[in-house]
């Protein structure tokens, strides 16, 4: 009886034992993973991911479904695109929504690739908020591309093939693309059937991913003839440290085929003193066309200028090169009437070596409501 008793002693502490193990496994797993997943339908229970990758390949394989919740609890190295699809991309896939935030302060999801770092490809009803939890008011999270590649495309958040409803906000959004058709954020082209309409990027900051390497865009987009990228809201944002010293560039890069856009409440600033390196242009909002036009663009009390946001401190730019300077440049379409209401051009001493030429506004073509409701104002 008494050896009966030890076994089954033995046996208890066994049990224990390996329960205790499961758990230690489980939770190292836990502390191990840099995302935690969940939804609605499909799997539902929290399951961990190394990479937004490895999360968004579930997502597109119908592993997870309904309302998805997505938290990153420590920083992701990407070795290739996040790429996420529509909904119902295949038989089994099929989502309402996904929404993905930090945890805990400090966070970054990064990549050095010569491609796209994040792909809403088709997308729908995404949400990136940078903010701890998504409450508060604080940018947390970074999300930063730092290939200095000209590969077309290149870029941090890329949005195509009718990518609709989605939100980027609070976030650090840093990219060093040299790719005419890319950019930090690029809203790119469709093969399904309207454009890329209705996203959103608010309150975010955006710059460079090293000051060393900047962008040719901060937000560049190009759509499709017939399926113009529209109705889209660039609202509060910090574009900051963006113009490349060597390339002509842009801050925002509205290129052929948009129509219907808001850029509102942002400031556009340097730091520090800028030293251009040749004699190239700069345009901070740019709105252009060649052969697809839009119109209808509301450009309103957003600040150029100075070395923080709302346009205080001052600009300073060396007269190392001759660099044109455009603050806003607007050729749209006839037809409904863009507007271009409270902006303020301030703060900037740009100096230039003996004949670069400044623009505070350069409207060159369309219907277009300058200062009817709200002047737009150039002081020095």
């Amino acid at each position: 009886a008494r050896q009966l008793l030890i076994e089954v002693n033995l046996l208890t502490k066994n049990i224990i034992l390996f329960s205790i193990l499961i758990i230690l496994l489980a939770y190292g797993n836990k502390l191990n993973a840099q995302i935690s997943l969940t939804a609605t339908a499909g799997t539902t229970d929290p399951t961990s991911y190394s990479t937004l990758k490895a999360a968004f390949d579930k997502i597109n394989d119908g592993t997870h479904q309904g309302i998805i919740s997505i938290e990153i609890s420590a920083n992701t190295s990407e070795s290739a695109t996040a790429v996420l699809y529509q909904s119902g991309y295949n038989s089994t896939s099929g989502y309402s929504s996904v929404s993905i935030y930090p945890t805990t302060t400090g966070l970054s999801i990064s990549g050095n690739l010569a491609t796209l770092l994040i792909d809403l490809n088709g997308a729908d009803n995404v949400t990136i908020d940078g903010r701890v939890n998504a409450t508060g008011s604080i940018n947390d999270l970074t999300i930063v591309n730092t290939s200095t590649a000209s590969t077309a495309a290149t870029s941090t958040i890329r949005f195509i093939n009718d990518a609709n409803l989605n939100t980027v906000k609070y976030c650090s959004l840093k990219g060093s693309s040299t790719a005419a058709t890319g950019g930090v954020i690029y809203f790119a082209t469709t093969t399904a059937s309207i454009g890329n309409d209705n996203n959103t990027l608010d309150n975010n900051n955006i710059t460079n991913a090293t000051d060393a390497n900047r962008p040719v865009n901060a937000i560049c987009s190009l759509g499709t003839a017939s399926k113009l990228n529209s109705g889209n809201v660039i609202s509060n944002n910090n574009i900051y440290n963006f113009l490349n010293r060597g390339s002509a560039s842009n801050g925002i890069n509205l290129a052929d085929y948009n129509t219907d856009w808001t850029i509102s409440g942002n400031s556009f600033y340097e730091i520090a003193s800028f030293v251009p390196a040749a004699s190239v242009a700069y345009i901070v909002i740019n709105v252009t066309y060649t052969s697809g036009s839009g119109s209808n663009f509301s450009i309103a009390n957003n600040y150029i200028g100075g070395n923080d946001k709302g346009g205080v401190g001052t600009w300073a730019k060396t007269a190392a090169s001759d660099n044109t300077f455009t603050g806003i440049y607007l050729k749209a379409a006839t037809g409904t009437a863009s507007s271009i209401q409270g902006n303020a051009i301030r703060n900037m001493n740009y100096a230039n070596s003996s004949s670069g030429t400044f623009y505070g506004m350069n409207i060159v073509l369309g219907d277009v409501n300058i200062g009817t409701t709200s002047a737009n104002t150039l002081s020095g």
